[in-house]
């Protein structure tokens, strides 16, 4: 761990006659000890430096994964609260307890923990416990639960991956929609259509026009729609995490780690960089 010019420091401590009461005195007069003593001090600042340097590399070194309770092993994109730097999307108390609970903060709300359920190589699941209120109860509040996602940034984009778009319109609307599209009748405040979950959306689907004066949301789901919405909507959340192709090259075979430079455009750190900055 230490270097030759650690070592020379710690022998130099005992080089020189602390019974001397005159020091600066018998330093004066004797050169030899007086030059000695300034090596020392020159090893003293190379060990410091060298020390200072492996303390900080090893605390921003990241490992290949990490130990999160009953969610398991954790690899980038998600990391614990304690080492931040490693991934996209921490993950806190995954020091505690094996048992003790797992949450998630997401976007630039402090105020708002998502419970974490479990974790896939690129997927997260959490749970809304809120949305989990409303859907128990019945409650219409269920259908402007918006649900806001991490921001994109240069290392990856934030989908909600199993996905339905709802939309609420004023009661007077009358929209002429094929057979695919349910509607539900019993909120007081708007009526609300629905076609198959995103997943089932076939490609270049377009919404009908007849909808255009209508808001959305997009809820999680749990399998197809049904004419009742309250079966199939869901408070469990899958996030899924989808790496640029700059990010995605970096980390082949385990090569290096993404990250933002000081303009927040990508960098990929490879080799001595990692150790260094990462």
């Amino acid at each position: 761990l230490f270097s030759k010019q650690g070592f020379s420091f710690l022998s130099c401590i005992y080089c020189f006659p602390f019974q001397n009461i005159s020091l600066i005195s018998y330093l004066i007069d004797n050169s030899t000890f007086l030059m000695i003593w300034l090596l020392c001090f020159k090893s003293l600042i190379v060990f410091l430096s060298q020390l200072l340097l492996i303390v900080s590399a090893q605390n921003g070194r990241c490992p290949p994964y990490s130990d999160c309770g009953f969610l398991g092993r954790i690899r980038f994109p998600f990391t614990t609260i304690e080492q931040q730097h490693c991934g996209l999307l921490a993950i806190h108390g995954c020091q505690q307890l094996p048992s003790a609970p797992k949450t998630i903060k997401l976007g630039t709300s402090t105020s708002t923990s998502y419970s974490v359920l479990r974790v896939e190589p690129r997927t997260i699941f959490i749970s809304d416990d809120k949305q989990e209120l409303y859907l128990r109860n019945r409650s219409c509040k269920a259908f402007s639960k918006n649900f806001t996602l991490p921001h994109t940034s240069p290392l990856a984009s934030f989908v909600n991956k199993y996905n339905i778009t709802i939309f609420r319109c004023n009661h007077s609307l009358k929209p002429s929609l094929s057979k695919d599209f349910h509607k539900y009748l019993n909120c007081s405040e708007y009526d609300i259509f629905y076609g198959p979950p995103s997943i089932l959306t076939p490609p270049g689907f377009q919404w009908p026009s007849s909808l255009a004066s209508c808001s959305t949301v997009q809820l999680a789901v749990e399998g197809n729609s049904t004419d009742d919405p309250f079966q199939f909507v869901t408070s469990t959340i899958a996030i899924e995490v989808e790496l640029s192709n700059e990010c995605e090259s970096c980390l082949d075979d385990e090569k290096g780690r993404c990250l933002l430079d000081t303009e927040g455009k990508f960098y990929c750190a490879t080799g001595m960089q990692i150790l260094f900055f990462g």
